[in-house]
């Protein structure tokens, strides 16, 4: 009767599932990794604003992604968010901001072209080039807000 296994049995349990005490915590500035329908719904939901104009907005909803993810997924979601940040510095008549930010975005964004998390980022690279081009010739563009657009099903397929 002394042999009952609960001492056993507690420390298997113990062993099988780590507390979450002693589990990694995310590293300074990052959150654990979202659930991926609510990583999707958050994406969709920034480009959507992002399409509206709401710079703002977009950028906090992708800040929450940035947060969460993962080394190679990182930059991509920093440079929306610079980009974003880029043309709300335009949108209120910012052009040193505009230009710096529209900078730091495009670096971040180049080494996902052509197409990233299913959006064409050539385009919004492409917009932002314009941009620039036209600051750094001295002019202060109207806003004529890029779109981000989605791939196609099809070319999923």
């Amino acid at each position: 009767m002394t042999e009952v296994t609960t001492g056993a049995a507690t420390g298997a349990g113990e062993a099988d599932s780590a507390p979450e005490s002693m589990t990694t915590p995310p590293a300074r500035g990052r959150t654990p990794p979202l659930d991926p329908f609510e990583a999707d719904r958050l994406f969709r939901h920034g480009v959507a604003l992002f399409n509206g104009a709401r710079y703002w907005h977009a950028h906090e909803a992708w800040e929450t992604l940035w947060r969460a993810a993962d080394d190679k997924d990182r930059d991509f979601y920093q440079g929306l968010i610079q980009i974003a940040a880029g043309l709300l510095h335009l949108q209120r008549r910012n052009a040193r901001g505009a230009r710096n930010k529209l900078s730091e975005g495009l670096v971040k964004l180049r080494r996902y072209e052509p197409a990233h998390r299913g959006i064409f980022v050539n385009e919004l690279i492409g917009a932002a080039n314009r941009v620039i081009g036209q600051l750094g010739a001295g002019y202060m563009p109207h806003l004529i807000p890029p779109v981000i657009r989605f791939l196609e099903l099809d070319a999923l397929d």
